[in-house]
């Protein structure tokens, strides 16, 4: 299937990036945004979009320049008179990996002929900052110290996961993934997971739980539909994930509904508390992907980085103990920078041949693009309803 797709976007590219920029309009591309992607081998899909990416530390040198240009080609098109950046990073962190990521995105930013300090507006009173860059979900709410500001931020603080839902991302991601389809003459199924959200829920609840049942396996029935229509023989699966959620954090994989009538103490409080411990009342219940993409033996997943709409870098998120159907966004993760421009020829190591991986470089692309595009209509959608 990636080989087949990777062909019909080079063949439909003119068309395709027609409809991109038809489709962006006056909108503004996210700064940056990160997705994570599943490949089935029958089907492949973006499964998160992350508009406060944390892995710049990840990309290798390569992948850093890109982003460097990508970065300049930014803000000398959009916001030619900012050049001092104040980056806002996550709040009493010491995560180290973190900070990695901080140290890098700053030395990418420099790289950019940017002004580049890392703080927050109460902690840099000697600097005055042009613009204002935010490298923190802002889960726990949007910071007093943001509001009132003449300066540009970027992204939105109303993008942070206080407001922000994956299923609206979603919903935007798979109607413009129908759209490419119908270009690309294929099933839009094999680019989007189908989803259903299930809000005002309380995991103590019988009559809540009995809800989600009964969407589970009403998903699970058109998952299963969609296998028998082409050919696919293996039993489906579900991902549910707290709407607004981060970090992997508020997530389990759903075989039955009936699993979801006899959760645990356990599953629940796993479930019903995010980052920062703010209840979960909101969940997504998506399609899972499983990977077909193996290290070493273990399964692995592909993330893209993207600055202003455009991919920058790669990189691969591997579990050594997670399987194929499960999530590996978790503790334990590590990642692997295996740069499509150091591709060689297979070896028993990487189980992907030299030409999947690079095919599914152009695939990956395309899908953050589609991905990018969602957030930016998902952003244009919070502008104007904040301005009315």
């Amino acid at each position: 299937m990636i080989q087949e797709l990777a062909t019909r976007i080079d063949e439909k590219r003119g068309e395709l990036e027609s409809w991109f920029e038809k489709r962006f309009g006056d909108s503004l591309p996210p700064v940056y945004s990160s997705v994570d992607l599943r490949n089935a081998g029958f089907k492949i899909s973006v499964v998160d979009t992350n508009l406060f990416p944390a892995g710049f530390n990840n990309l290798c040198e390569t992948f850093s320049e890109k982003a460097s240009a990508a970065f300049k080609e930014f803000f000398q098109k959009n916001y030619p008179a900012h050049q001092k950046i104040l980056l806002i990073p996550e709040e009493h962190t010491r995560n180290l990996f973190y900070l990695k990521n901080i140290e890098a995105l700053k030395e990418i930013l420099t790289k950019a002929d940017l002004e580049v300090h890392v703080g927050s507006p109460l902690q840099t009173a000697d600097f005055s900052p042009d613009l204002i860059l935010i490298n923190n979900d802002l889960s726990a709410g949007f910071p007093e110290y943001l509001r009132g500001l003449s300066q540009p931020i970027l992204p939105s603080p109303h993008l942070g996961w206080h407001r922000r839902r994956k299923s609206d991302h979603f919903a935007l991601y798979i109607q413009l993934m129908r759209e490419a389809a119908a270009i690309l003459d294929i099933d839009p199924w094999l680019l989007y997971p189908l989803t259903q959200v299930e809000t005002g829920i309380d995991l103590t609840d019988a009559g809540c739980l009995k809800r989600l049942q009964e969407s589970a396996d009403r998903l699970l029935l058109q998952i299963r539909q969609k296998y028998l229509e082409h050919g696919i023989s293996r039993e489906p699966y579900l991902f549910m994930k707290d709407n607004a959620g981060t970090y992997g954090l508020g997530m389990m994989t759903v075989r039955s509904g009936h699993e979801l009538l006899a959760l645990g103490r356990r599953v629940r409080n796993k479930l019903e508390f995010a980052k920062g411990g703010r209840r979960v009342s909101e969940y997504l219940l998506q399609e899972g992907i499983p990977t077909a993409d193996l290290y070493k033996g273990k399964a692995l997943e592909p993330v893209v980085y993207l600055v202003g709409g455009k991919m920058v870098g790669t990189f691969f998120r591997i579990h050594g103990e997670k399987g194929e159907m499960e999530s590996l966004n978790s503790p334990g993760m590590t990642f692997s920078c295996l740069c499509f421009h150091k591709v060689r020829p297979p070896t028993r190591s990487f189980d992907l041949t030299y030409e999947r991986k690079e095919e599914l470089f152009v695939v990956a692309k395309f899908l953050g693009q589609v991905a990018s595009l969602a957030a930016a209509l998902e952003s244009e959608f919070h502008r104007k309803e904040k301005a009315a």
